[in-house]
């Protein structure tokens, strides 16, 4: 575009003129009639017929103008833009009253002026001035002052907002996790991330569907379904539609065994790895070995199991209760049972409240950590 065309448009932005008005046309005139319009005023304006109005040349060219932006779709609109905003202004600076109007025109007046005058007063030296110099320097900081505090005060206002904000969409921040106890582990080292392709079969698998698959290695404590993302995996030339879920294991050992194997059991999974990185199974089998042995209810005495045994995902009815069988059951065979209603104590609903909240951490920590990796991949 050439230099005439740049200069329409920083008028289109920059001039107070009406042309609607000018033309005596209405918003949204026509080019046929834009032009049918400008051609009747300027002949009314010409110069040549208005000798003794000294406007008249002035009011032809911004006839041409009216005319040349109004007929161009780019130039309209940011002159209607620029229109528009002068009118709400004008709009505002009417409904204020007349005293709010004068200080309002007053600062706006002084703060021009002060700043005309700022650079050669910070020159002078404060002995050089006289009343007049020194009065305007104080108005000078005068508003300075008042602009910083308003800009200070728009600051804490944003500020507070995002505080408010923050308080509002992060979740409640979860105790600190406790060390686990002997034979335990924390929850991370005890998840497993599970990924599969969204298709045929497996676009209808949920929580119900993975947990009937890995429960038989044993018991799971949460499952997490996270977002379903286009992946280009490897072996695979382009994206699909891949689910990842994350499975907390009870016990390292099920989790360990749920690595092992499920991929072998379930060939359609993609891959069953461990959330946080393979942990150290020995040092957790040194724990089991070394953690007392507790009472069964039988008079003997049980241990931990091993990552080297791990349980059954299911027992047989007299596997599960053989322990109590024997001296304890009555001469048809039929085992003792004794039901006593108990209601839970202060410190076993404190421990139930501190795991539903590590419960809550955990899922947040993987859903940060899936974002983090998705936002990596995207960069690559």
């Amino acid at each position: 575009m050439g230099d005439n065309y740049k200069d329409l448009e920083e008028l289109a932005r920059s001039t107070t003129d009406d042309f609607y008005e000018l033309l005596g046309v209405p918003f949204d005139v026509d080019e046929a009639a834009l032009k049918r319009a400008y051609r009747k005023a300027s002949i009314r304006v010409h110069p040549d017929k208005n000798p003794d109005n000294k406007d008249a040349a002035n009011l032809f060219i911004a006839l041409g103008w009216a005319r040349d932006i109004l007929q161009d779709e780019k130039l309209k609109g940011e002159y209607d833009r620029a229109r528009t905003r002068r009118r709400e202004k004008a709009f505002q600076d009417e409904l204020l009253s007349g005293n709010r109007r004068k200080m309002k025109e007053e600062l706006e007046r002084r703060e021009r002026e002060s700043a005309d005058l700022g650079a050669s007063l910070k020159r002078k030296r404060a002995a050089d001035m006289n009343e007049a110099e020194k009065r305007e320097q104080e108005i000078q900081r005068l508003a300075e002052d008042g602009k910083r505090r308003r800009m200070e005060m728009q600051a804490r206002r944003d500020q507070a907002r995002k505080e408010q904000d923050a308080a509002t969409a992060e979740p409640v921040k979860s105790p600190e996790p406790q060390a686990p106890k002997p034979g335990g582990s924390a929850e991370l080292d005890r998840t497993i991330k599970v990924r599969f392709h969204r298709e045929g079969d497996m676009a209808t698998w949920d929580k119900d569907t993975i947990r009937r698959m890995f429960d038989k290695y044993g018991k799971v404590d949460s499952i997490i379904m996270g977002k379903d993302k286009k992946l280009k995996l490897e072996g695979e030339k382009h994206r699909k539609l891949v689910a990842t879920v994350f499975i907390v294991y009870g016990r390292l050992d099920h989790a360990h065994v749920a690595v092992s194997d499920a991929k072998s059991d379930h060939p359609s999974l993609d891959s069953v790895a461990w959330q946080n990185g393979e942990p150290d199974l020995s040092s957790w089998s040194h724990a089991t070995k070394s953690a007392p042995k507790q009472p069964n209810g039988t008079g003997k005495t049980t241990t931990p199991a091993t990552p080297s045994t791990p349980a059954p995902a299911a027992k047989s009815f007299r596997a599960s209760f053989g322990s109590s069988l024997g001296s304890g059951t009555t001469p048809m065979g039929t085992p003792k049972f004794s039901f006593s209603p108990k209601t839970p104590s202060l410190e076993e609903v404190t421990m139930m409240r501190l795991k539903n909240a590590e419960k809550k951490r955990l899922e947040e920590q993987i859903r940060k950590r899936e974002a983090a990796e998705a936002a990596q991949g995207a960069v690559q």
